[in-house]
Formats: structure tokens, sequence, C-alpha cells
């Protein structure tokens, strides 16, 4: 699924988390698209005029942090799937509105 159909289906809201099927124990939190962390996105759906999507990628088991993988760079690829949030994320500075920017 994409991430665009993927924010759809969260309310039209950033602040989910997934996984790309070649990730190996890596996941991201999905932080805005198109600068937004809510409403209706840029565009037409599926591409969305491939409007800019913003994560901060982790370590899945430590919750450390990780520079972004290149297929972020395609957001309109079909390998991702939303995840549960990460326990190590709860309560954490993670869940502070300032911290999605």
């Amino acid at each position: 699924m994409t991430i665009y159909r993927l924010y759809v289906q969260n309310g039209n809201r950033a602040g989910f988390w997934i996984q790309h099927r070649s990730w190996q124990n890596m996941c991201a939190q999905v932080l805005s698209i198109a600068g937004r962390r809510s409403g209706q996105l840029p565009g037409h759906a599926p591409d969305h005029d491939h409007a800019g999507v913003t994560v901060r990628c982790f370590d899945v088991r430590s919750g450390r942090d990780l520079p972004p993988s290149p297929s972020i760079d395609s957001d309109d690829d079909a390998g991702y799937v939303a995840i549960a949030q990460p326990s190590w994320s709860r309560g954490s500075a993670m869940n502070d509105p300032s911290f999605l920017g």
C-alpha cells in the first residue's frame, strides 16, 4: 500500500507508523505529507502530485534513530504497511505534538 493511501486510511492524519517490505529491523513514523499533519492531500489519488513525505526512522527493536531509508524517496511505492505503535515509543517525546514538527 502507498504511504498516501495509509494516510487517508488513518483519517487524513500523519503520526502513524509504517514498515516497508524491503526493510529489515526498521520502522518509521510518518510525520507529515506535503507539510501537513492532517487534512486532505494535494492533487489526486493515487500519486497526490508526489507530495513530499517526512518520516523519522527507527530500529524497530530498540527505538534507536536511523537515517531514512532510500525507499522513502519512492513515496508512491506500494510496499508499505501500517504497524502498531512500538511499545518503546509510548510515553516518549514522540507523542508530543511539537515532535511532529
